[in-house]
């Protein structure tokens, strides 16, 4: 006889389930639509003239005198008469002035997987900001979401079961045919930035990559499961500067699907003991994946997020440093009630105007340095493997 079901229970958890999925849905549309743009999935803020002087290169007289020579040139201007510059614009002044950066020729889009074992660490939020970091500076940016959980997806907009059809993930990529990814690729609202969001379905996709009894049939025509990312990727690689894998909170097939066609690793660690535990397990795992890969990255690096600045988390930072030393990014990634409020809001701190108060300067400047950094890195690399292939280029000239 079983135990009666108090008003505590449920005597049917998968109706009760089903219709939080439902409500949710419907809670997650209503907020979209109070947050984003009524008439559009989402928007993304101008700048003034001044600004977008700033992110150009340029001066305000060298913008009038574009605008003089050229219509095509003239900015939006607001209700009151003022210039308005959306990044599209910027960026193609950026272009016209010769001031966009380029990746140099010869040199390797970063692929650059972003992962840790634990959730909560701040991984899709260090996604997020840093590719639209990297698109504001005018690069050229792919997002891959590879959490079934689809917060990044969530954050340009996309409600993971509504707005995305399992089809519309990674998983016809990588069960079916890497040159599916073509049709898999969205523009977003971003310039600069596209997607492939993710959603439920890539729950189904690991069980799938890890069946044996599936992969005996797949493997023939489309290789071993944990080199189907690396075989897509491929397909789009060079039409990007940088390609951001978001992994879930685990190390499951996507994961090592993501680690393994990545160029570069970025883990995203709080500054606290079960953070740091967490990691110790994830680099053990790691370890014996890359093994037998014989795997190397062009970049690795920890990012410490939601650094409280208290004292016990100063002293785990300082532990931590004494370890790892320069595998550690030396900026750190606070804890902030602006980064809080923007996540709440499906969005990112770039995407507001600029404040003066402490806690935006805080984040802002937090952020900035950062990414900075990372971006820094990149350019480094880049700038490497061109200079690499030139030397190549002139030794089989002589």
């Amino acid at each position: 006889m079983s135990d009666p079901i108090t008003h505590f229970g449920t005597s049917n958890a998968t109706n009760l389930m089903s219709g939080f999925h439902e409500l949710g849905n419907d809670l997650l549309s209503d907020l979209l639509k109070y947050y984003a743009n009524p008439h559009e999935k989402k928007t993304l803020r101008t700048w003034k003239m001044k600004d977008a002087c700033n992110m150009i290169g340029r001066s305000e007289a060298f913008l009038r005198k574009l605008e003089l020579d050229d219509p095509s040139f003239i900015p939006q201007k607001d209700s009151t008469g003022i210039r308005q510059y959306d990044l599209a614009f910027i960026n193609r002044v950026r272009d016209k002035a010769n001031t966009r950066y380029k990746r140099p020729n010869g040199s390797k889009p970063i692929t650059l997987a972003i992962s840790n074992f634990k959730g909560g660490v701040a991984k899709s939020t260090t996604s997020l900001h840093l590719v639209q970091k990297c698109a504001l500076l005018g690069l050229r940016c792919l997002i891959v979401d590879l959490d079934p959980q689809a917060t990044l997806s969530l954050s340009f907009g996309y409600i993971p079961d509504i707005d995305v059809k399992a089809e519309e993930t990674i998983k016809s990529a990588l069960i079916e045919s890497p040159s599916k990814i073509d049709n898999l690729i969205q523009k977003t609202y971003f310039d600069g930035i596209d997607i492939i969001p993710g959603n439920l379905a890539l729950s189904d996709l690991e069980i799938n990559l890890s069946n044996l009894s599936i992969q005996e049939t797949q493997m023939e025509s489309l290789g071993m499961p944990n080199l189907r990312m690396a075989n897509a990727i491929n397909v789009v690689a060079d039409r990007y500067d940088m390609i951001v894998l978001d992994c879930g909170p685990n190390l499951g097939m996507l994961t090592i699907n993501a680690v393994t066609a990545a160029n570069a690793l970025l883990v995203p660690i709080p500054p606290m003991m079960n953070d740091l535990g967490s990691f110790v397990t994830f680099t053990g795992t790691l370890n014996a994946l890359f093994s037998q890969l014989d795997k190397n990255f062009d970049f690795f690096r920890i990012v410490l997020t939601k650094h409280p600045e208290s004292a016990l988390s100063k002293q785990i930072e300082i532990l931590m440093r004494e370890k790892f030393g320069a595998y550690i990014l030396q900026k750190n990634i606070v804890n902030s009630v602006e980064i809080e409020k923007a996540s709440s809001s499906f969005s990112s701190v770039y995407e507001f105007p600029r404040k003066s108060t402490k806690s935006y300067k805080r984040a802002i400047n937090s952020l900035d340095s950062v990414f900075n950094e990372i971006i820094d890195a990149f350019k480094y690399i880049w700038e490497s493997q061109s200079e690499s292939i030139k030397d190549r280029d002139l030794l089989e000239r002589i």
